[in-house]
C-alpha cells in the first residue's frame, strides 16, 4: 500500500513541478505570481510530507525518532499551507486589507503553529502509544476545525465580495467558488470522512488539483489582461485616430478660411494697385490724378506688405527666432511717433484720438521696435473698429515694481464695435476673426493680436482684452521695463549720427530682376550715389576682378540670381588676393525675410542686410551703418 502511495506521490509532484516552471516562466501577471509559485511549492512540500507520513505509518520502518520528525514537520506544514493559501486567493482577488485585518487573519495561524509545537511535549494534537503507534490527540478535533478556517473563510469571502458588489460574470462566480471549494472538500473528506489507516491520498490530489487551477485561471486572466490592454490600445488608437482626423479638419477649415481671407485681403490692394496704375496710363498729364492715383497705390502697398509682414512676423516668433533688442529708449518721444503714424488714419476716420500718461520716467530700456509693432498693432485695429465720431484712448501709467525698474502699463480704449465673450477666449488665436473682410470693411489676415500677445510674452509681459460686443474694446499691456538715465540715451543717439556722407560714392547694384533694379538705380540716384549694374553673380565677380581697387565703394547684392546666387559671389569676391577688393563692403539686398537668411548673408561674408520691399530711409540707414 505505501509503494502505490509514493508512486501517487511522486506523480502528483512531476506534475506540480511542471506547474510552478510554467508559472515561472510564462506568467507574466506579476500581482499573484509570487503567492502562486509560494502556495504550488508548499502544495509540493505537502505531498511530500504527506508521502512520508504514510510509508511511517504504514511502513514502520523502526526509526522511531524518525518517525516523530516526520509527524512534526508534516503536521507544521499541515498549518502552514492553509495561511498561504488565504495569502495567495486574497492577492488573486485584489483585496487590500489594513494592518489591522491582515493581523487579525493571521491569529488562526498562529494558533496552530502554537498548539504543533506544544504537541510535541503534550500531545494536545498527537501522540504515541507505549508501543509507538501514532494516536490523534484530545484536541485533534479543535485543531481540525481551526485548521478549515481558511479555507472556510475564503470560500466565503468569494461569495461575499461577489453578492455585495453585485457582480454579474457567473462564469467567474463559478470558477471563484470551485477554486475555494476544492481545498476545503479535501480537508473535510480526509479529516472526517477517510480513516486514519487508509492509504488514499484524496487531499494531496485535492490540493494538486487546485494548484492546476490556479494556475489555468492565471493563464485565463492573463490572456484576458493581454486582450483588455490590447483592446485598450486599440481604442486609444483609434480615438487618437479620430482626434487627428478632427485636427486636420479643423485644420482644413482653419487654412481654407486663412486661404480665402488671405485671397481676398491680398486682391482687394492689389485690385487698387493694378487699376490705378492703368488710370495713371490713361491720364499721365492729369496732375490732380496722377497724385491721387499715387497716394492710393503707395497706401495699398502699404496694407499689402502689412499682410506679408504679419505672416512673417508670427512664423518668425513661433519659431523662436525672434530676439529682444534692448536700447534706450524715450516713451514721450514714441507716444508722438505713434500720433504721427496714425493721424492720416485717425484725420479721415473723423475719430477723436486722445493721449493720457503718468509717466514720471519716460526714458527705459526696451526693443522700441516690438514695442511699437504691439501698440500699433492694437492701434490700428482701434482705427479699424471705431466708427466715425468716435474715441479712442492711449494711456500709459507707471508703477515702481524694484529699484530701477517700472511696470508700465499701456491701455488703448475705444468705443467700437467691440468683440463677443466667445470671441474673446480665441482672441490671440492665429488667424481668428470675428468678422471676414467683407463683412468687417477692413482689411487683415487675423494675425494682429495673435502678434501682440507673442511678442508680449517675448518681452515678458502681459496683455488683457476687456471688452463688450457693441460697447468697445480696452486693451491693457503691462511691461516690466529698466530705467535708463539722461547720459545713457545721449550715448545712444551719439552712436546713431552717421559722419559719412553717400554723394559721389559708387556702388555696384547686382540684381537680375530689371524692375527692381530699375528702382534701386532710382534711390541711389536720387541721393546722389553713382551706379553701375550687373544681372548676376558671376558678372559681379568679373567687375570686380577687373576694375581697380577703390573703383567701388560698396556692393548691393542681391541673393537669388541664375548662374551664381549672392552668397557664392561674396565668398569668392572675399577669397580674392587683392586684399582691398576682397574687404569690399558687401550689402545683401533680398526679398527673403527671415533670420535665417540674414544670418547665412552675414555667415557668407556679407556686411549688411536690406530686406525687400525697402523704405528708402531704411536702405540708407543700412548703407551708412556699414560704410561707417
Amino acid at each position: 500500500m505505501s509503494s502505490i502511495y509514493l508512486s501517487n506521490a511522486i506523480f502528483m509532484m512531476i506534475i506540480l513541478t511542471i506547474i510552478f516552471l510554467r508559472i515561472r516562466y510564462y506568467i507574466t501577471w506579476s500581482p499573484s505570481k509570487k503567492y502562486t509559485m509560494i502556495f504550488i511549492g508548499m502544495v509540493e512540500l505537502y505531498v511530500l510530507m504527506d508521502a512520508l507520513f504514510m510509508k511511517e505509518l504504514l511502513g514502520k520502518s523502526g526509526n522511531f525518532l524518525q518517525f516523530k520528525l516526520v509527524v512534526f514537520f508534516f503536521y507544521l506544514v499541515y498549518v502552514i499551507m492553509p495561511y498561504v493559501w488565504h495569502l495567495f486567493m486574497q492577492s488573486y482577488m485584489g483585496i487590500n486589507r489594513s494592518k489591522k485585518q491582515r493581523f487579525a487573519e493571521m491569529i488562526p495561524f498562529i494558533l496552530l503553529v502554537l498548539m504543533v509545537l506544544l504537541s510535541v511535549p503534550t500531545g494536545i494534537v498527537w501522540r504515541f502509544s507505549r508501543n509507538r503507534t501514532y494516536i490523534r490527540g484530545t484536541f485533534f478535533g479543535v485543531f481540525a476545525v481551526l485548521n478549515l478556517f481558511y479555507y472556510v473563510y475564503t470560500f466565503a469571502q468569494t461569495f461575499f465580495i461577489l453578492f455585495m458588489n453585485n457582480t454579474k460574470d457567473v462564469r467567474y462566480l463559478i470558477k471563484s467558488a470551485l477554486f475555494s471549494a476544492v481545498p476545503l472538500i479535501g480537508i473535510l473528506a480526509n479529516t472526517y470522512i477517510i480513516p486514519l489507516y487508509g492509504a488514499y491520498p484524496f487531499q494531496p490530489y485535492c490540493l494538486v488539483i487546485g494548484a492546476l487551477l490556479s494556475y489555468l485561471f492565471m493563464v485565463e486572466h492573463q490572456q484576458d489582461q493581454m486582450e483588455f490592454e490590447h483592446r485598450k490600445r486599440l481604442s486609444k488608437a483609434l480615438e487618437l485616430e479620430k482626434e487627428s482626423t478632427r485636427k486636420a479638419k479643423v485644420a482644413g477649415e482653419v487654412k481654407n478660411a486663412f486661404l480665402a481671407n488671405m485671397s481676398h485681403d491680398i486682391r482687394t490692394p492689389m485690385n487698387a494697385i493694378i487699376g490705378f496704375s492703368d488710370i495713371i496710363a490713361e491720364h499721365p498729364d492729369d496732375e490732380e490724378i496722377v497724385k491721387n492715383a499715387i497716394s492710393k497705390i503707395q497706401a495699398s502697398g502699404e496694407i499689402l506688405l502689412k499682410i506679408i509682414n504679419d505672416v512673417l512676423d508670427l512664423s518668425k516668433i513661433e519659431s523662436g527666432k525672434a530676439e529682444i533688442v534692448e536700447m534706450v529708449t524715450d516713451l514721450k518721444q514714441m507716444e508722438e511717433n505713434l500720433k504721427m503714424m496714425l493721424e492720416y488714419s485717425i484725420q479721415k476716420g473723423m475719430i477723436d484720438f486722445k493721449v493720457e500718461d503718468q509717466i514720471e520716467n519716460p526714458l527705459v530700456w526696451c526693443d522700441v521696435t516690438k514695442l511699437q509693432q504691439v501698440l500699433v498693432n492694437v492701434l490700428n485695429n482701434a482705427v479699424k473698429f471705431t466708427p466715425a465720431g468716435g474715441t479712442i484712448t492711449f494711456s500709459c501709467v507707471q508703477r515702481m515694481i524694484a529699484p530701477g525698474f517700472a511696470e508700465y502699463k499701456f491701455t488703448i480704449k475705444d468705443t467700437g464695435i467691440g468683440m463677443t465673450e466667445e470671441f474673446q477666449k480665441h482672441a490671440f488665436e492665429a488667424f481668428e476673426r470675428e468678422r471676414t473682410s467683407t463683412e468687417s470693411k477692413t482689411e487683415g489676415t487675423g494675425l494682429g493680436l495673435a502678434i501682440v500677445k507673442k511678442l508680449v510674452d517675448l518681452m515678458h509681459g502681459d496683455v488683457i482684452i476687456q471688452s463688450n460686443s457693441g460697447q468697445g474694446t480696452k486693451i491693457q499691456i503691462s511691461l516690466p521695463l529698466r530705467i535708463a538715465t539722461e547720459n545713457q540715451l545721449h550715448q545712444s543717439d551719439k552712436a546713431k549720427e552717421y559722419k559719412i556722407g553717400l554723394d559721389g560714392m559708387h556702388v555696384l547694384l547686382v540684381e537680375d530682376n530689371e524692375l527692381n533694379a530699375e528702382i534701386a538705380m532710382e534711390v541711389l540716384k536720387n541721393k546722389g550715389i553713382l551706379v553701375n549694374w550687373v544681372p548676376d553673380g558671376c558678372a559681379c565677380v568679373e567687375e570686380i576682378q577687373d576694375k581697380e581697387a577703390g573703383t567701388y565703394q560698396f556692393i548691393l547684392m542681391d541673393v537669388q540670381m541664375p548662374r551664381m546666387n549672392g552668397y557664392e559671389a561674396t565668398q569668392k569676391i572675399r577669397q580674392l588676393a587683392d586684399v582691398k577688393k576682397a574687404q569690399i563692403p558687401i550689402i545683401a539686398m533680398t526679398a527673403n525675410a527671415f533670420e535665417e537668411d540674414r544670418k547665412h548673408a552675414l555667415d557668407a561674408g556679407m556686411d549688411g542686410f536690406i530686406m525687400k520691399p525697402f523704405r528708402v530711409d531704411e536702405m540708407m540707414k543700412v548703407i551708412r551703418e556699414v560704410m561707417e
